[in-house]
């Protein structure tokens, strides 16, 4: 289901992109949130890690870029499982606030902050539960799923499964991306254009 989820995502950002003849030749690249939940003993119940995606943008057949975007998304699924689970969190203990504070400044002084990131947006796709949820008697019809703005990734789609459909929360910077709309109803083509591929 990830990697179809991406691929909607993927189809959707091209068109997007398209339109405004601001496609990169190259692939845009997703941070995805992953959980590693169960694979550390430590206490707590959010426990993520992440993964770089390639979206194959560049990609103008959905089938193509299906394929692709699976195929990479395997190889850096097998690179984030790789890297422990709990590396995070146990190199800010080992890290007293003054040595990071250090880092940091020695991070604006490099002028590494004008770097370009390392990912273009934020990916996330939240299993919801496969049957209808009620709140108060009624039935619950949609859930819009929000997620962060990063610095350097001006834009955070959360797509979250509920009952057999799919919802989809956007967020972005608005300096960066002031009219989601349009982002919006370019889903919907995506999603047919995917439907399409498939049979």
């Amino acid at each position: 289901m990830n990697d179809v989820v991406m691929a909607l995502v993927s189809g959707v950002l091209r068109q997007f992109l398209l339109d405004r003849g601001e496609l990169p030749d190259s692939s845009l690249v997703a941070m995805v949130p992953v959980s590693v939940h169960g694979k550390s003993d430590r206490p707590g119940r959010n426990q993520i890690s992440g993964m770089f995606s390639r979206l194959e943008t560049q990609i103008a057949d959905p089938a193509e870029r299906l394929k692709a975007i699976a195929e990479a998304n395997s190889v850096a699924k097998q690179h984030s499982s790789a890297i422990s689970a709990t590396l995070l969190q146990d190199w800010s203990q080992f890290a007293a606030p003054a040595v990071f504070g250090l880092a940091m400044r020695a991070y604006a002084r490099t002028r590494l902050t004008r770097s370009r990131p390392v990912h273009n947006l934020v990916i996330s796709n939240v299993p919801g539960p496969q049957n209808p949820l009620y709140m108060l008697g009624c039935e619950v019809k949609a859930m819009y799923p929000l997620g962060p703005v990063f610095h350097g990734s001006g834009l955070n789609i959360t797509v979250m499964s509920l009952n057999g459909k799919l919802d989809v929360g956007i967020i972005s910077c608005p300096e960066l991306l002031p009219d989601l709309w349009n982002l919006a109803d370019d889903f919907a083509v995506a999603m047919e254009e995917l439907l399409l591929a498939s049979r």
